[in-house]
């Protein structure tokens, strides 16, 4: 892969999702989503302690992604999309 950054997965299910937000919130989410190919970690990203997972969260706007990394395999994949009242419901 080089150094040409981490490599950022959306499943189906999340993209289904993303495709019903607002057009102007949609865009910001794909530009926040598309910077951790740069920066996983970006400042204001939360570990979350679910399941002992390994799983991330950025907030952008109202709403909260929370994604996990592999920084072995130099993969970050989104898991969820959420309002933020919403993003921690299982």
């Amino acid at each position: 892969m080089g150094s040409s950054g981490y490599s950022v997965r959306i499943p189906k299910s999340v993209a289904k999702e993303l495709k019903k937000l607002p057009l102007n919130d949609r865009k910001a989410l794909f530009a926040a989503i598309s910077s951790l190919k740069v920066r996983p970690r970006p400042p204001g990203y939360a570990r979350l302690k679910v399941k002992d997972l390994g799983e991330y969260r950025i907030r952008v706007r109202g709403y909260r992604v929370r994604y996990d990394i592999d920084d072995e395999e130099m993969i970050v994949v989104i898991l969820a999309v959420k309002p933020r009242g919403q993003a921690y419901r299982i």
